[in-house]
């Protein structure tokens, strides 16, 4: 007998909701079988499910259910049919999506695609909760078809029915449903049928994107263009059962006029028309793009349910990544951070790095959508085939962010500790490492959280979009932290580690803990309890 794979239902699940988990088996006869599945939260003690069922020979499902508790928490999972065959997973319950967002993307929307469900289904093994329906509208300015199916801007034909079709198939796995929308461009014909809502440049120059294929529209508070677009975004969300708006930009231009040559704040605009969406849709997420990092401040500021940045040159260090991350976690005051850059399939250490560079700063990365695959292009719809070791790699890691959620984010924290959680520390001079490892620190009440990236054979000014091998597996790394009484425990975990959180051993002496980490690859994670 084979375990195929272990994997929740869902990408998250909400409080009151049933778990489950399929087990896919190949079996080469039919037998009864007796199985267990040991779930912990933390470093609580297990609960265990018992199972049997009669198998058939041949591939099969079974399905385990559980009734967690409503409290929002991570959970590991571990399947044991006997010593030889066991599998593991992990999966959480939240009050949002938007908590600890795993936010993957949907490109193709043709009237041919597969089946919707097992498309997504996929997905389920990473823990997506959310998708970005990336260029899935009829135009810039009429997002809405008026027809069934249509053609796209690209030539693309396209189907309300397999979006609907695709929404329904995320809401069934646990995902939410994010339609795109630029916040300011419209097709060449409205741009052209509307030159008094237009953006110009300083010379008073009409503001065109790729070459005339769209033009782009003064998105200000109040405009024509602005009560336009937001109409558009509640006709989609009558017409589809979409959760939310996903909200682009461009980056460029930064300083723009309207026709009476009238200089545009932009940063403002972008946070009126966030506030007016969220203001229309209160049940609803909004999100927006701070494309290259940009506005940051203002956008942190404002209605949006968690930060988005894409990440473009001259950011291209990873120790520059990191100090983005936490730059925005702080600015937020502890909001979600979900990361969008692109690396091709072939640079596997380089995607590993960056996801863990990311993931210990308190952020997140939109990486996998159509058919599990990896989104390396601005142009969604360009995403490339994983290796089978990247695909692996990248859920454990999943895994391992699932499973310590409420180490990674502070979902489980009442506002005011959540703020002091906001405020990490990258590299803290109290403590003693080897300089070849990132850390960021982070406090919750009783708690030290210390978040660590392998650099080992790299350095933290290393380029992510330059090749480069994996860090170098080091192992019975010493920590040395100055603090002010011995700690009740210490704990560690890291994506391979697959049977979860592990308690360390420590001493302490004269206003020192040292302690040593069993090994660390690309990741890892430090929990003390004062």
């Amino acid at each position: 007998m084979r375990i195929v794979d272990f994997y929740p239902s869902q990408g998250s699940y909400s409080p009151g909701e049933i778990v489950t988990l399929f087990i896919e088996i190949e079996a080469p006869a039919p037998k009864n079988l007796s199985l267990r599945i040991f779930i912990q939260h933390l470093t609580e003690q297990f609960i265990v499910l018992e199972h049997q069922c009669q198998t058939k020979s041949g591939s099969q499902t079974i399905q385990v259910d559980w009734n967690p508790p409503n409290t929002p928490a991570g959970y590991s999972a571990r399947l044991l049919i006997d010593p030889d065959i066991q599998a593991s997973t992990a999966f959480d319950v939240l009050r949002s999506w938007t908590d600890f967002p795993r936010y993957g993307f949907l490109s193709d929307f043709n009237t041919s695609r597969s089946d919707p469900d097992a498309a997504l289904r996929k997905l389920m093994p990473f823990h997506i909760n959310g998708l970005q329906f990336y260029d899935w509208q009829y135009r810039h300015d009429q997002l809405l078809a008026s027809t069934e199916e249509y053609i796209d801007p690209l030539g693309r034909a396209m189907s309300l029915g397999i979006v609907r079709k695709l929404v329904d198939a995320a809401h069934k796995h646990g995902m939410a449903a994010m339609p795109y929308l630029a916040i300011y461009a419209a097709s060449a014909d409205f741009w052209r049928a509307h030159p008094d809502w237009a953006l110009f440049d300083e010379a008073g120059k009409p503001i065109a994107f790729g070459e005339n294929f769209l033009g782009l529209m003064d998105p200000s508070a109040g405009s024509s263009w602005s009560h336009h677009l937001l109409k558009e975004g509640a006709n989609t969300l009558k017409g589809i059962s979409f959760d939310g708006l996903h909200i682009d930009q461009y980056g460029d231009p930064k300083k723009a006029w309207n026709a009476e040559h009238e200089s545009v704040d932009l940063p403002r605009a972008f946070a009126d028309f966030i506030q007016s969406a969220s203001d229309q849709h209160a049940d609803k997420t909004i999100l927006f793009n701070a494309v290259g990092n940009w506005p940051i401040e203002t956008l942190a500021e404002s209605a949006v349910d968690f930060m988005y940045i894409e990440i473009w040159p001259p950011d291209l260090e990873y120790r520059r990544l990191a100090e983005i991350v936490v730059n925005a976690v702080r600015l937020s005051h502890g909001k979600a951070v979900v990361i969008a850059h692109y690396l091709p399939a072939d640079r596997p250490a380089n995607n590993l790095l960056a996801d863990a560079v990311i993931l210990a700063c308190g952020g997140t990365r939109i990486e996998l959508g159509e058919d599990a695959q990896l989104l390396s292009d601005p142009y969604f719809p360009k995403h490339e085939e994983l290796s089978e070791d990247l695909c692996s790699n990248l859920r454990v890691l999943a895994d391992f962010a699932v499973r310590n959620g409420e180490w990674l984010r502070p979902y489980t924290l009442s506002a005011a500790e959540k703020e002091a959680w906001s405020n990490g520390e990258l590299n803290p001079k109290f403590i003693s490492i080897d300089e070849t490892i990132l850390t960021l620190l982070r406090r919750q009440p009783n708690l030290l959280i210390l978040h660590m990236v392998n650099f080992s054979n790299l350095d933290l000014h290393q380029q992510w979009d330059v090749v480069h091998p994996a860090p170098t597996l080091r192992q019975n790394v010493e920590v040395k932290i100055q603090m002010q009484h011995s700690p009740s425990k210490v704990i560690w975990d890291c994506p391979e580690q697959l049977e979860g959180t592990q308690i360390i051993n420590f001493e302490y002496s004269d206003g020192v803990l040292t302690f040593d980490i069993p090994q660390i690859h690309f990741t890892g994670l430090v929990v003390i309890h004062e």
